[in-house]
């Protein structure tokens, strides 16, 4: 084996790797999900398996890229390496548009296509509030759970709409057994 197969080999090894990851997080984000809870690290669980998917289709891409003219150079007769070339050119120019779409969505979903804003109080407690990409209509609220998943409070169309909840200024204070999260100029009780 030369540099390019090991490259390539190891490029496609990468692929499956990630591959594993993002279908693992994203198995665990939709199980949390069914009992209305939102598995956040930092960010939403679905963008950091929309990440992973993203690594494994430009590691993938690249192995390939790597790995098959060096695979086909070894085929010893001059007819069927021109044929597997030619089949496998036909093959990668049909999947480059499928390919292409899912890496829009993976990048879409690694971005958000929603927004997801966590607002802390003074004494600690916190609460993150999402937001639909689209209109903005749907806004939730969850409260901590465990350390890697929120809880689905309610809903709050009180604050849908424009401005997003990420660009209003949004405090969290702590009152007696409630929390009141005031966006602008609109109050609510968590």
């Amino acid at each position: 084996m030369n540099r390019r197969e090991i490259w390539g080999a190891a490029s496609l090894a990468v692929a499956a790797l990630a591959g594993c990851a993002n279908r693992a997080i994203d198995e665990a984000y939709w199980a949390a999900a069914r009992e209305d809870l939102l598995l956040y690290i930092g960010i939403p669980g679905d963008s950091i398996a929309a990440w992973f998917l993203i690594g494994g289709l430009l590691s993938g891409a690249v192995g390939l890229f790597l790995l098959l003219p060096a695979l086909i150079s070894r085929v010893p007769r001059k007819l069927p390496r021109r044929m597997i070339g030619w089949t496998t050119a036909v093959a990668a120019a049909a999947a480059v548009p499928y390919v292409g779409i899912v890496f829009v969505l993976a990048y879409l979903g690694a971005f958000g296509i929603g927004d997801t804003v966590k607002v802390v109080a003074t004494d600690g407690q916190s609460v993150l509030v999402t937001q639909d990409g689209f209109d903005g209509d749907s806004v939730d609220i969850y409260s901590p759970h465990d350390e890697l998943h929120y809880k689905w409070v309610r809903s709050a169309p009180e604050i849908s709409g424009w401005p997003r909840v990420k660009d209003r200024d949004c405090h969290l204070e702590s009152l007696d057994k409630e929390l009141l999260l005031t966006c602008g100029a609109t109050a609510l009780v968590v």
